[in-house]
């Protein structure tokens, strides 16, 4: 099936994405699209720069839409497209149409000015702030807009916007993109190893500029930076000296509601502003300012969620969004609730990719994700901030393929309940950007009825290299973490043998992976074929594999034709047999839920038409109707 997916970014950043065939996320008030758990895509996906991807995908014949969905901030979240024919068009849509969009990506005017809350020089217009009469110690107003101006009447676009060497090219910026969405999946947690309370040190004497990278949050907020010398951290808000950085960090790319962000954007991405040192900041002076930072210093960056007066539209169905003293900072002492109380735990993550170090706040609303605003901070010389973790730039993806039953009497006629040996198939991709560094090939086994002792193996498609590594696992039911194992391998066929009795470990997971010397693409990955088999004579074995597929050079040929069978191993033909009934079945997209009738106990001996109506159907029509006779699950 083909696939035109455009993210219609401005940046040249590539786009991990997936492919559901229901809704993966639900939309949750005040955070956005939150994943849904216990979902396995069945297709996922790296866009080329700029997010934008053609190619084919496999899917199951019963989809009709498809839901795509990316963990990746900086992109829209899910794009609901319909298959049309062979083929998926799929357009991230910000607004009703294309002037609109582009019009999104410009800072537009206000009739009315606003302000920053926590702007010191706002003072004349405070009175209106009825609400915000300093509820609590977060409301201190004490915030210096000392770096300059900015445009009350154009959501808080800054005047005094840095454009020398050290400000990130269009392509750090992708790059940065890009890493983020590498190091924090905001499908899950944000790894611990990330968050922290990081002031970052300046081990030399050094320049220091902060770009905004980006945000995905319904929530207008501000951000302000402070420093201090190391041991000599502030203990409150009240006593940083925060000096006003940037005042909405609302850049319109809100994916929920594109139109509403739009119009109290204040920031477009990329926007970079260098850091100012006031030595005699503590007594309100800025005599003696400079852009050196003294070795010594540790520079700290506080986000107060919605700071900014101009919020997103009560047409939302959200209402407007109301005042916070939520503060997140990457001090511990200055991160505190909307009450004022501070956090026991990390509200940013900070990590360093190449010359830069990356801060992502989590924003008022604990989805943990790590990822609603973030900045970064790059210095002159490029070595001056050392002391922050590197970070790790591997995507992990599972996809379903789906699910393979089999009937173990093959040649005979079976009773075609099609339980005697199930399991569902995933593969695991570990990618960096658009390269494989890894593949895993997972077979998950389930409860049967079989008398026979059935073996379970897998056949790969190419063969391994012998630059390689091969590791083999077995993860019991029940169990949480894998068991390195081995498995035989047969290098003339390319198949391993998982086990030779699947009932001795039931419901066990069964995974191959394999790493790649040198990364591979999509195209060149492997794929796995599952089939079950018994010893036969001569060190022979009795193979069951699904129709049209060709069995190993160890199979017993003797079987073909004979009794129930009707393979022509000279035209190449196996597995085959009269009336609608299989030896053995692939369904893509299935998974236990399903096919859970075939699980059941009480559904034992009973033919596969009887347990789903719409089976018979399929196969008559030559899988043209009833495409989704099992994806519906209308069997007992």
């Amino acid at each position: 099936m083909q696939l035109n997916l455009n993210y219609n970014l401005d940046v040249e950043a590539g786009v991990y994405f997936e492919i559901y065939d229901k809704m993966p996320a639900t939309l949750v008030e005040n955070v956005g699209y939150v994943k849904k758990e216990g979902l396995t895509p069945l297709y996922s996906g790296y866009t080329q720069k700029g997010g934008v991807y053609k190619g084919t995908v496999e899917l199951p014949s019963y989809m009709k839409t498809v839901y795509i969905y990316t963990p990746a901030f900086y992109a829209q979240t899910v794009i609901e497209a319909n298959i049309e024919g062979n083929t998926i068009n799929a357009t991230a849509t910000t607004d009703s149409d294309e002037e609109q969009t582009a019009a999104r990506r410009k800072i537009t005017g206000t009739y009315q000015a606003y302000y920053c809350y926590m702007d010191e020089d706002a003072a004349s217009v405070r009175s209106g702030w009825s609400t915000l009469k300093k509820q609590h110690t977060a409301y201190e107003f004490n915030w210096h807009s000392w770096l300059g101006s900015y445009y009350t009447n154009y959501n808080g676009k800054i005047d005094y916007e840095y454009n020398g060497e050290l400000r990130p090219s269009t392509s750090d910026i992708a790059d940065l993109y890009e890493k983020h969405q590498e190091v924090i999946n905001i499908d899950n947690p944000c790894p611990q190893v990330y968050r922290s309370y990081s002031d970052l040190k300046v081990n030399k004497d050094a320049e220091v500029v902060v770009s905004f990278v980006g945000q995905n949050t319904c929530w207008n907020s501000s951000i302000g930076y402070y420093y201090y010398q190391d041991g000599e951290a502030p203990t409150s808000l009240n006593k940083a000296n925060v000096v006003l950085l940037f005042p909405n960090t609302q850049d319109g790319n809100y994916t929920v509601f594109p139109r509403y962000s739009k119009a109290c954007a204040g920031i477009n991405r990329g926007t970079t502003v260098q850091l100012m040192y006031y030595p005699n900041i503590a007594s309100g002076s800025k005599e003696g300012a400079t852009t050196v930072f003294p070795k010594g210093t540790r520079i700290g960056f506080v986000l107060a969620t919605n700071a900014w007066g101009n919020r997103l539209s009560s047409n939302t169905g959200w209402g407007t969004q109301k005042d916070k003293g939520y503060r997140a900072a990457t001090s511990e002492a200055l991160s505190v609730n909307d009450n004022g109380v501070a956090y026991g735990k990390p509200r940013t993550a900070v990590y360093r990719t190449n010359d830069y170090v990356v801060i992502s706040f989590e924003d008022y609303e604990s989805d943990e994700n790590f990822s609603d605003v973030v900045i970064t901070t790059r210095t002159n010389p490029l070595d001056a901030i050392v002391d922050v973790p590197p970070a790790d730039t591997i995507i992990t993806s599972t996809t379903l393929k789906g699910m393979y039953a089999f009937e173990d009497l093959w040649p005979s006629k079976g009773d075609y309940d099609m339980n005697d040996v199930v399991i569902k198939h995933t593969v695991t991709k570990y990618l960096q950007k658009d390269e494989i560094i890894a593949e895993a090939f997972n077979f998950k086994t389930y409860q049967n009825y079989a008398q026979l002792a059935n073996g379970l193996a897998i056949r790969l498609d190419k063969k391994i290299a012998s630059t390689d590594t091969v590791r083999c696992f077995i993860k019991r039911e029940g169990e949480t973490t894998a068991t390195q194992a081995t498995f035989t391998y047969e290098p003339d066929d390319n198949v391993f043998i998982l086990t030779d009795n699947v009932k001795n470990i039931m419901g066990a997971e069964y995974t191959v992976t394999i790493s790649h010397a040198s990364a591979i693409s999509e195209s060149e990955m492997n794929a796995a074929h599952p089939f079950i088999w018994r010893a036969s004579t001569n060190g022979l074995r009795r193979e069951i594999h699904i129709a049209h597929e060709a069995p190993t050079s160890k199979v017993d040929a003797s079987f073909f034709g004979t009794e129930d069978d009707q393979s022509v191993p000279a035209q190449g033909i196996y597995y085959v047999r009269s009336g609608i009934y299989p030896f053995a079945f692939y369904l893509s997209g299935a998974d236990e839920t399903s096919l859970s009738p075939l699980l059941k106990y009480d559904n034992e001996s009973t033919p596969l038409d009887h347990l789903f109506p719409k089976y018979a159907e399929w196969v008559n029509s030559g899988g043209t109707s009833s495409t989704d006779w099992y994806s519906s699950n209308t069997g007992k």
